[in-house]
């Protein structure tokens, strides 16, 4: 059985044939179950959540793209969610004279 990371091949096969099982795909790879069920969680995990990429207007012959109000409110959603505190490494290193911003 082979050990260590999942190489991209292999990873590109488990996308392609995630139908079959996590049995059958770890017998086929010859890797544990553990492992490939892992990955399969996280590619299950990424495909529920909502990206913005995917709201983006594309014409790909022309290279264009334009940012769509859904894909613009998604990211409004996002920014919110996300943490906007000073990493620990520079709070040390940064000193605000006011904090109102005058």
């Amino acid at each position: 059985m082979k050990k260590g990371p999942l190489s991209k091949k292999e990873k590109e096969f488990i996308d392609n044939n995630v139908a079959i099982g996590v049995p059958d795909l770890a017998t086929k790879l010859d890797r544990s179950t553990a492992v490939v069920s892992r990955y399969v969680e996280t590619i299950t995990d990424d495909s529920s959540t909502t990206s913005t990429h995917n709201l983006f207007a594309r014409k790909k012959e022309r290279g264009v793209t334009v940012m769509t109000e859904a894909a613009s409110m998604a990211s409004d959603d996002n920014k919110k969610a996300r943490k906007t505190e000073m990493p620990a490494r520079h709070k040390g290193a940064i000193h605000k004279i006011r904090e109102d911003g005058r």
